[in-house]
Protein backbone atom coordinates (compact mmCIF):
# COMPACT_ATOMS: atom_id res chain seq x y z
CA UNK A 1 0.00 0.00 0.00
CA UNK A 2 1.15 3.53 -0.68
CA UNK A 3 1.29 5.41 2.59
CA UNK A 4 1.40 9.19 2.60
CA UNK A 5 2.50 11.69 5.21
CA UNK A 6 -0.97 11.78 6.75
CA UNK A 7 -0.54 8.18 7.89
CA UNK A 8 2.70 9.00 9.68
CA UNK A 9 1.02 11.94 11.42
CA UNK A 10 -2.05 9.84 12.16
CA UNK A 11 0.01 7.16 13.84
CA UNK A 12 1.91 9.80 15.80
CA UNK A 13 -1.37 11.25 17.01
CA UNK A 14 -2.54 7.72 17.85
CA UNK A 15 0.67 7.19 19.82
CA UNK A 16 0.18 10.41 21.71
CA UNK A 17 -3.47 9.59 22.32
CA UNK A 18 -2.52 6.29 23.92
CA UNK A 19 0.05 8.03 26.09
CA UNK A 20 -2.46 10.63 27.19
CA UNK A 21 -5.14 7.99 27.80
CA UNK A 22 -2.88 6.10 30.15
CA UNK A 23 -1.56 3.15 28.18
CA UNK A 24 -0.48 1.13 31.17
CA UNK A 25 3.25 0.99 30.51
CA UNK A 26 5.11 4.25 30.94
CA UNK A 27 3.91 7.78 31.60
CA UNK A 28 5.08 10.47 29.22
CA UNK A 29 5.57 14.07 30.25
CA UNK A 30 3.77 16.68 28.15
CA UNK A 31 3.03 14.43 25.15
CA UNK A 32 0.99 17.18 23.52
CA UNK A 33 4.23 19.07 22.93
CA UNK A 34 5.38 16.47 20.41
CA UNK A 35 4.95 17.06 16.69
CA UNK A 36 6.25 15.07 13.73
CA UNK A 37 9.67 16.70 13.58
CA UNK A 38 10.19 15.84 17.26
CA UNK A 39 10.35 12.16 16.33
CA UNK A 40 14.03 12.80 15.76
CA UNK A 41 14.36 13.66 19.46
CA UNK A 42 15.36 10.71 21.68
CA UNK A 43 12.99 12.04 24.35
CA UNK A 44 10.15 10.88 22.09
CA UNK A 45 11.26 7.22 22.28
CA UNK A 46 8.74 6.12 24.90
CA UNK A 47 5.60 7.56 23.29
CA UNK A 48 6.72 6.22 19.92
CA UNK A 49 7.02 2.71 21.35
CA UNK A 50 3.68 3.11 23.11
CA UNK A 51 2.32 3.94 19.67
CA UNK A 52 3.84 0.76 18.26
CA UNK A 53 2.16 -1.26 20.98
CA UNK A 54 -1.15 0.45 20.27
CA UNK A 55 -0.91 0.03 16.50
CA UNK A 56 0.02 -3.65 16.81
CA UNK A 57 -2.78 -4.26 19.31
CA UNK A 58 -5.29 -2.58 17.03
CA UNK A 59 -4.06 -4.54 14.01
CA UNK A 60 -4.00 -7.95 15.66
CA UNK A 61 -7.53 -7.64 17.01
CA UNK A 62 -8.68 -6.38 13.59
CA UNK A 63 -7.37 -9.43 11.71
CA UNK A 64 -8.19 -11.88 14.54
CA UNK A 65 -11.91 -11.27 14.04
CA UNK A 66 -12.10 -12.56 10.43
CA UNK A 67 -9.54 -15.27 11.22
CA UNK A 68 -11.57 -16.61 14.15
CA UNK A 69 -14.80 -16.40 12.15
CA UNK A 70 -13.26 -18.82 9.66
CA UNK A 71 -12.80 -21.36 12.48
CA UNK A 72 -15.16 -23.22 14.81
CA UNK A 73 -14.34 -20.71 17.57
CA UNK A 74 -16.88 -18.22 16.19
CA UNK A 75 -20.05 -18.68 14.18
CA UNK A 76 -21.86 -16.07 12.13
CA UNK A 77 -25.34 -15.22 13.45
CA UNK A 78 -25.80 -11.70 12.08
CA UNK A 79 -26.65 -9.99 8.83
CA UNK A 80 -23.37 -9.21 7.04
CA UNK A 81 -22.73 -11.60 4.16
CA UNK A 82 -18.95 -11.20 4.19
CA UNK A 83 -18.81 -12.65 7.72
CA UNK A 84 -20.93 -15.54 6.51
CA UNK A 85 -18.51 -16.24 3.67
CA UNK A 86 -15.65 -16.47 6.17
CA UNK A 87 -17.76 -18.76 8.34
CA UNK A 88 -18.25 -20.99 5.28
CA UNK A 89 -14.47 -21.24 4.87
CA UNK A 90 -14.01 -18.84 1.96
CA UNK A 91 -10.83 -17.27 3.26
CA UNK A 92 -9.12 -16.48 -0.05
CA UNK A 93 -11.44 -13.77 -1.40
CA UNK A 94 -9.47 -10.51 -1.80
CA UNK A 95 -12.78 -8.63 -2.00
CA UNK A 96 -14.10 -9.77 1.38
CA UNK A 97 -14.96 -6.49 3.05
CA UNK A 98 -13.73 -7.47 6.50
CA UNK A 99 -10.37 -9.00 5.64
CA UNK A 100 -9.94 -6.07 3.27
CA UNK A 101 -10.76 -3.58 6.02
CA UNK A 102 -8.30 -5.28 8.38
CA UNK A 103 -5.43 -5.36 5.89
CA UNK A 104 -4.45 -1.66 6.16
CA UNK A 105 -4.25 -1.86 9.96
CA UNK A 106 -1.92 -4.84 9.71
CA UNK A 107 0.20 -3.16 7.06
CA UNK A 108 0.34 0.12 9.00
CA UNK A 109 1.34 -1.59 12.25
CA UNK A 110 4.16 -3.43 10.49
CA UNK A 111 5.40 -0.25 8.85
CA UNK A 112 5.16 1.79 12.06
CA UNK A 113 7.01 -0.88 14.05
CA UNK A 114 9.85 -0.96 11.51
CA UNK A 115 10.02 2.83 11.37
CA UNK A 116 10.20 3.25 15.14
CA UNK A 117 12.75 0.45 15.50
CA UNK A 118 14.97 2.16 12.93
CA UNK A 119 14.74 5.48 14.76
CA UNK A 120 15.46 3.96 18.17
CA UNK A 121 18.41 1.99 16.78
CA UNK A 122 19.78 5.27 15.46
CA UNK A 123 19.33 6.89 18.89
CA UNK A 124 21.19 3.98 20.50
CA UNK A 125 24.02 4.12 17.98
CA UNK A 126 24.39 7.81 18.76
CA UNK A 127 24.51 7.07 22.49
CA UNK A 128 21.28 9.04 22.96
CA UNK A 129 18.88 6.27 24.02
CA UNK A 130 18.72 6.53 27.80
CA UNK A 131 16.71 3.34 28.36
CA UNK A 132 17.37 0.49 25.90
CA UNK A 133 14.37 -1.36 27.32
CA UNK A 134 12.07 0.75 25.15
CA UNK A 135 13.92 -0.58 22.09
CA UNK A 136 13.48 -4.15 23.37
CA UNK A 137 9.76 -3.50 23.64
CA UNK A 138 9.67 -2.15 20.10
CA UNK A 139 11.43 -5.30 18.88
CA UNK A 140 8.87 -7.46 20.68
CA UNK A 141 5.87 -5.63 19.21
CA UNK A 142 7.51 -5.67 15.78
CA UNK A 143 7.96 -9.43 16.09
CA UNK A 144 4.31 -9.85 17.06
CA UNK A 145 3.02 -8.16 13.92
CA UNK A 146 5.48 -10.04 11.69
CA UNK A 147 4.40 -13.40 13.13
CA UNK A 148 0.74 -12.40 12.77
CA UNK A 149 1.31 -11.70 9.08
CA UNK A 150 3.12 -14.98 8.47
CA UNK A 151 0.54 -16.97 10.46
CA UNK A 152 -2.54 -15.52 8.79
CA UNK A 153 -1.61 -14.59 5.21
CA UNK A 154 -0.48 -16.51 2.15
CA UNK A 155 1.09 -13.39 0.65
CA UNK A 156 1.97 -9.85 1.67
CA UNK A 157 3.55 -6.67 0.33
CA UNK A 158 5.94 -4.73 2.57
CA UNK A 159 5.35 -1.30 1.09
CA UNK A 160 6.80 1.90 2.54
CA UNK A 161 4.35 4.78 2.56
CA UNK A 162 4.30 6.06 -1.06
CA UNK A 163 6.70 3.37 -2.26
CA UNK A 164 4.99 0.12 -3.24
CA UNK A 165 6.80 -3.17 -2.82
CA UNK A 166 6.30 -6.40 -4.75
CA UNK A 167 4.43 -9.24 -3.07
CA UNK A 168 6.61 -11.78 -1.31
CA UNK A 169 4.54 -14.81 -2.31
CA UNK A 170 3.97 -17.94 -0.24
CA UNK A 171 7.67 -18.81 -0.50
CA UNK A 172 8.57 -15.54 1.20
CA UNK A 173 6.81 -16.37 4.48
CA UNK A 174 9.85 -18.04 6.11
CA UNK A 175 11.70 -14.74 5.80
CA UNK A 176 8.84 -12.97 7.57
CA UNK A 177 9.28 -15.31 10.53
CA UNK A 178 13.04 -14.79 10.32
CA UNK A 179 12.59 -11.03 10.67
CA UNK A 180 10.48 -11.59 13.78
CA UNK A 181 13.04 -13.97 15.26
CA UNK A 182 15.86 -11.54 14.51
CA UNK A 183 13.98 -8.77 16.31
CA UNK A 184 13.47 -11.08 19.28
CA UNK A 185 17.16 -12.01 19.34
CA UNK A 186 18.01 -8.33 19.65
CA UNK A 187 15.32 -7.77 22.27
CA UNK A 188 16.58 -10.66 24.38
CA UNK A 189 20.14 -9.35 24.32
CA UNK A 190 18.90 -6.06 25.75
CA UNK A 191 16.75 -7.73 28.41
CA UNK A 192 19.65 -9.95 29.49
CA UNK A 193 22.08 -7.03 29.63
CA UNK A 194 19.59 -5.15 31.83
CA UNK A 195 18.93 -8.21 34.02
CA UNK A 196 15.24 -7.76 33.28
CA UNK A 197 13.97 -11.27 33.98
CA UNK A 198 10.31 -10.42 33.41
CA UNK A 199 11.04 -9.06 29.95
CA UNK A 200 13.31 -12.02 29.19
CA UNK A 201 10.45 -14.38 29.93
CA UNK A 202 8.08 -12.48 27.64
CA UNK A 203 10.59 -12.49 24.80
CA UNK A 204 11.49 -16.16 25.22
CA UNK A 205 7.85 -17.21 25.19
CA UNK A 206 7.11 -15.29 22.04
CA UNK A 207 10.34 -16.40 20.34
CA UNK A 208 9.42 -20.03 21.07
CA UNK A 209 6.06 -19.37 19.46
CA UNK A 210 7.67 -17.70 16.44
CA UNK A 211 10.06 -20.59 15.82
CA UNK A 212 7.29 -23.13 16.34
CA UNK A 213 4.96 -21.25 13.98
CA UNK A 214 7.60 -21.10 11.26
CA UNK A 215 8.02 -24.87 11.39
CA UNK A 216 4.26 -25.48 11.46
CA UNK A 217 3.56 -23.12 8.57
CA UNK A 218 6.02 -25.07 6.42
CA UNK A 219 3.58 -27.99 6.62
CA UNK A 220 0.66 -25.93 5.30
CA UNK A 221 0.36 -24.86 1.69
CA UNK A 222 -2.89 -24.43 -0.23
CA UNK A 223 -3.99 -27.93 -1.15
CA UNK A 224 -0.82 -29.45 0.35
CA UNK A 225 -1.13 -30.19 4.06
CA UNK A 226 1.00 -32.60 6.06
CA UNK A 227 -1.90 -34.17 7.93
CA UNK A 228 -1.02 -34.86 11.58
CA UNK A 229 2.44 -33.42 10.98
CA UNK A 230 4.35 -32.75 14.19
CA UNK A 231 6.74 -29.90 15.01
CA UNK A 232 10.01 -30.65 16.76
CA UNK A 233 12.04 -27.50 16.26
CA UNK A 234 15.23 -27.35 18.32
CA UNK A 235 15.11 -23.58 18.67
CA UNK A 236 11.47 -23.56 19.77
CA UNK A 237 12.19 -26.32 22.29
CA UNK A 238 15.21 -24.49 23.72
CA UNK A 239 13.26 -21.24 24.06
CA UNK A 240 10.26 -22.96 25.63
CA UNK A 241 12.50 -24.63 28.19
CA UNK A 242 14.30 -21.37 28.91
CA UNK A 243 11.00 -19.53 29.28
CA UNK A 244 9.63 -22.07 31.73
CA UNK A 245 12.75 -21.57 33.87
CA UNK A 246 12.00 -17.86 34.37
CA UNK A 247 8.23 -17.30 34.08
CA UNK A 248 5.48 -18.03 36.57
CA UNK A 249 2.68 -20.50 35.85
CA UNK A 250 -0.08 -18.79 33.87
CA UNK A 251 2.32 -16.15 32.52
CA UNK A 252 1.20 -14.67 29.20
CA UNK A 253 2.31 -12.24 26.55
CA UNK A 254 -0.79 -10.07 26.26
CA UNK A 255 -1.89 -7.28 23.98
CA UNK A 256 -3.90 -5.16 26.37
CA UNK A 257 -7.19 -3.75 25.07
CA UNK A 258 -7.24 -0.81 27.48
CA UNK A 259 -10.74 0.68 27.99
CA UNK A 260 -9.01 4.04 28.45
CA UNK A 261 -7.89 3.84 24.81
CA UNK A 262 -11.12 3.72 22.77
CA UNK A 263 -9.23 4.15 19.48
CA UNK A 264 -8.20 0.50 19.81
CA UNK A 265 -11.77 -0.51 18.95
CA UNK A 266 -12.30 -0.48 15.20
CA UNK A 267 -16.01 -0.47 14.43
CA UNK A 268 -16.86 -3.44 12.23
CA UNK A 269 -13.55 -5.23 12.99
CA UNK A 270 -13.41 -5.24 16.77
CA UNK A 271 -13.66 -8.78 18.13
CA UNK A 272 -15.29 -7.63 21.36
CA UNK A 273 -17.73 -5.39 19.54
CA UNK A 274 -18.78 -7.95 16.94
CA UNK A 275 -19.33 -10.75 19.48
CA UNK A 276 -20.25 -8.99 22.72
CA UNK A 277 -22.09 -5.91 21.48
CA UNK A 278 -23.21 -6.00 17.85
CA UNK A 279 -23.84 -9.78 18.04
CA UNK A 280 -22.76 -10.37 14.46
CA UNK A 281 -20.91 -13.51 15.60
CA UNK A 282 -21.01 -15.60 18.75
CA UNK A 283 -18.85 -18.35 20.21
CA UNK A 284 -19.24 -21.51 18.12
CA UNK A 285 -21.51 -24.47 18.87
CA UNK A 286 -18.49 -26.64 19.63
CA UNK A 287 -17.96 -24.59 22.77
CA UNK A 288 -21.24 -23.12 23.96
CA UNK A 289 -24.99 -23.51 24.16
CA UNK A 290 -26.49 -20.32 22.74
CA UNK A 291 -29.27 -18.27 24.21
CA UNK A 292 -32.78 -18.81 22.77
CA UNK A 293 -32.24 -15.95 20.32
CA UNK A 294 -29.07 -17.72 19.05
CA UNK A 295 -27.00 -14.59 19.60
CA UNK A 296 -25.10 -15.04 22.87
CA UNK A 297 -23.64 -17.60 25.24
CA UNK A 298 -26.04 -19.26 27.64
CA UNK A 299 -23.61 -21.91 28.90
CA UNK A 300 -20.17 -23.27 28.08
CA UNK A 301 -20.51 -26.93 27.03
CA UNK A 302 -17.00 -27.82 25.79
CA UNK A 303 -16.29 -31.06 27.64
CA UNK A 304 -12.95 -32.57 28.53
CA UNK A 305 -11.65 -35.44 26.45
CA UNK A 306 -11.11 -37.74 29.47
CA UNK A 307 -13.49 -36.35 32.08
CA UNK A 308 -16.28 -36.35 29.55
CA UNK A 309 -18.91 -34.99 31.93
CA UNK A 310 -16.78 -32.03 32.95
CA UNK A 311 -16.82 -28.69 31.15
CA UNK A 312 -13.21 -27.86 30.43
CA UNK A 313 -12.21 -25.35 33.14
CA UNK A 314 -9.73 -23.38 31.03
CA UNK A 315 -12.09 -22.93 28.09
CA UNK A 316 -14.90 -21.91 30.44
CA UNK A 317 -12.56 -19.41 32.11
CA UNK A 318 -11.51 -17.92 28.77
CA UNK A 319 -15.04 -17.58 27.40
CA UNK A 320 -16.31 -16.07 30.65
CA UNK A 321 -13.47 -13.53 30.73
CA UNK A 322 -13.98 -12.69 27.05
CA UNK A 323 -17.64 -11.83 27.59
CA UNK A 324 -16.95 -9.93 30.80
CA UNK A 325 -14.45 -7.70 28.96
CA UNK A 326 -17.14 -6.36 26.63
CA UNK A 327 -15.54 -4.25 23.92
CA UNK A 328 -12.05 -4.73 25.36
CA UNK A 329 -11.02 -8.40 25.60
CA UNK A 330 -7.25 -8.72 25.89
CA UNK A 331 -5.43 -10.91 23.36
CA UNK A 332 -2.97 -13.60 24.40
CA UNK A 333 -0.20 -14.05 21.83
CA UNK A 334 1.98 -16.49 23.81
CA UNK A 335 1.75 -18.16 27.20
CA UNK A 336 3.41 -20.44 29.70
CA UNK A 337 0.78 -23.04 28.85
CA UNK A 338 1.79 -22.88 25.20
CA UNK A 339 5.39 -23.63 26.18
CA UNK A 340 4.22 -26.96 27.59
CA UNK A 341 2.28 -27.64 24.38
CA UNK A 342 5.39 -26.94 22.28
CA UNK A 343 7.49 -29.26 24.43
CA UNK A 344 4.79 -31.95 24.51
CA UNK A 345 4.57 -31.99 20.72
CA UNK A 346 8.34 -32.15 20.35
CA UNK A 347 8.39 -35.14 22.70
CA UNK A 348 5.67 -36.86 20.70
CA UNK A 349 7.49 -36.17 17.44
CA UNK A 350 10.62 -37.80 18.88
CA UNK A 351 8.69 -40.88 20.02
CA UNK A 352 8.76 -40.06 23.75
CA UNK A 353 5.08 -40.62 24.57
CA UNK A 354 5.64 -40.51 28.32
CA UNK A 355 7.47 -37.20 28.02
CA UNK A 356 4.54 -35.95 25.93
CA UNK A 357 2.12 -36.97 28.67
CA UNK A 358 4.24 -35.25 31.34
CA UNK A 359 3.86 -31.85 29.68
CA UNK A 360 0.17 -32.37 28.92
CA UNK A 361 -0.40 -33.29 32.54
CA UNK A 362 1.33 -30.12 33.74
CA UNK A 363 -1.74 -28.41 32.28
CA UNK A 364 -4.41 -30.95 33.11
CA UNK A 365 -3.60 -31.34 36.79
CA UNK A 366 -3.51 -27.58 37.18
CA UNK A 367 -7.11 -27.52 35.99
CA UNK A 368 -8.17 -30.38 38.27
CA UNK A 369 -8.54 -32.81 35.36
CA UNK A 370 -7.63 -36.48 35.33
CA UNK A 371 -4.03 -36.95 34.17
CA UNK A 372 -3.52 -38.46 30.74
CA UNK A 373 -2.10 -41.99 30.67
CA UNK A 374 -1.27 -42.94 27.09
CA UNK A 375 -1.19 -46.61 28.07
CA UNK A 376 -4.67 -46.86 29.54
CA UNK A 377 -6.81 -43.90 28.49
CA UNK A 378 -7.77 -45.24 25.08
CA UNK A 379 -6.96 -41.82 23.57
CA UNK A 380 -4.26 -41.66 20.94
CA UNK A 381 -1.51 -39.09 21.69
CA UNK A 382 -2.18 -37.23 18.43
CA UNK A 383 -5.80 -36.78 19.48
CA UNK A 384 -4.76 -35.59 22.92
CA UNK A 385 -2.44 -33.06 21.28
CA UNK A 386 -5.19 -31.84 18.96
CA UNK A 387 -7.64 -31.47 21.84
CA UNK A 388 -5.13 -29.78 24.16
CA UNK A 389 -4.23 -27.18 21.56
CA UNK A 390 -7.91 -26.56 20.86
CA UNK A 391 -8.54 -25.96 24.56
CA UNK A 392 -5.43 -24.10 25.69
CA UNK A 393 -5.02 -21.88 22.61
CA UNK A 394 -8.68 -20.89 22.40
CA UNK A 395 -9.25 -17.64 20.49
CA UNK A 396 -5.51 -16.99 20.13
CA UNK A 397 -5.29 -17.11 16.34
CA UNK A 398 -4.05 -20.70 16.00
CA UNK A 399 -7.18 -22.70 15.27
CA UNK A 400 -7.32 -22.40 11.46
CA UNK A 401 -3.86 -23.93 11.11
CA UNK A 402 -4.89 -26.78 13.39
CA UNK A 403 -8.15 -27.32 11.52
CA UNK A 404 -6.01 -27.99 8.47
CA UNK A 405 -3.21 -29.91 10.11
CA UNK A 406 -5.39 -32.34 12.02
CA UNK A 407 -7.93 -32.73 9.19
CA UNK A 408 -10.52 -31.36 11.60
CA UNK A 409 -12.76 -29.02 9.58
CA UNK A 410 -15.02 -26.45 11.15
CA UNK A 411 -18.67 -27.59 11.19
CA UNK A 412 -19.63 -24.42 9.30
CA UNK A 413 -17.33 -24.99 6.33
CA UNK A 414 -19.20 -25.66 3.11
CA UNK A 415 -18.05 -28.44 0.77
CA UNK A 416 -17.46 -25.88 -1.98
CA UNK A 417 -15.66 -23.44 0.34
CA UNK A 418 -11.97 -22.80 -0.08
CA UNK A 419 -11.03 -24.29 3.30
CA UNK A 420 -12.56 -27.62 2.25
CA UNK A 421 -11.44 -27.58 -1.38
CA UNK A 422 -7.91 -26.31 -0.69
CA UNK A 423 -7.02 -26.90 2.93
CA UNK A 424 -3.95 -24.95 3.95
CA UNK A 425 -5.26 -21.69 2.46
CA UNK A 426 -5.01 -18.45 4.45
CA UNK A 427 -5.77 -14.80 3.68
CA UNK A 428 -4.64 -13.15 0.44
CA UNK A 429 -3.37 -9.67 -0.25
CA UNK A 430 -6.70 -7.89 -0.33
CA UNK A 431 -8.15 -5.58 -2.94
CA UNK A 432 -7.21 -2.31 -1.21
CA UNK A 433 -3.53 -3.19 -1.65
CA UNK A 434 -4.00 -4.77 -5.05
CA UNK A 435 -5.54 -1.61 -6.50
CA UNK A 436 -2.82 0.62 -5.07
CA UNK A 437 0.22 -1.56 -5.79
CA UNK A 438 1.52 -1.58 -9.37
CA UNK A 439 3.46 -4.80 -8.70
CA UNK A 440 0.22 -6.76 -8.24
CA UNK A 441 -1.94 -7.66 -11.24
Amino acid sequence: MRYDKSLWIGLLVFSLGLSIAGCNLLDVNNPNNLVEEDLGNPAAAEPMVNGVEAAVTRAVQAILTPYSTATDELVWVGSRDAWQQLDFGNVDDPFNEFTDAAFPYVAEARWWADAVIARLEAFRNEGALSDPTVLARAYLYGAIIYVTIADMFDDFAFSDRMESAPPIGRDGLPQVYDTAINYLDRALAIAEARNNTALQGQILMFRARAKYSKALRAMLRPGQVQVNGLVNDAGAVADAQAALAVVDPEARVILDMDPNAPDLVIGDLSLGDQVNSRLEMRIGDTYIQPTPNNKQTQAVIFKDIIDTEVVHPFVEQEITAFHAAGLYPDMTVASEREMHLILAEAMLASGDVNGFATHINHLRTRDGLTPYDPNSSGIEPIEMLRFSRQAYLFLQGRRLADHYRFNDPSPEWRPDGTAMRQPGTFFPITIIERRANPYID
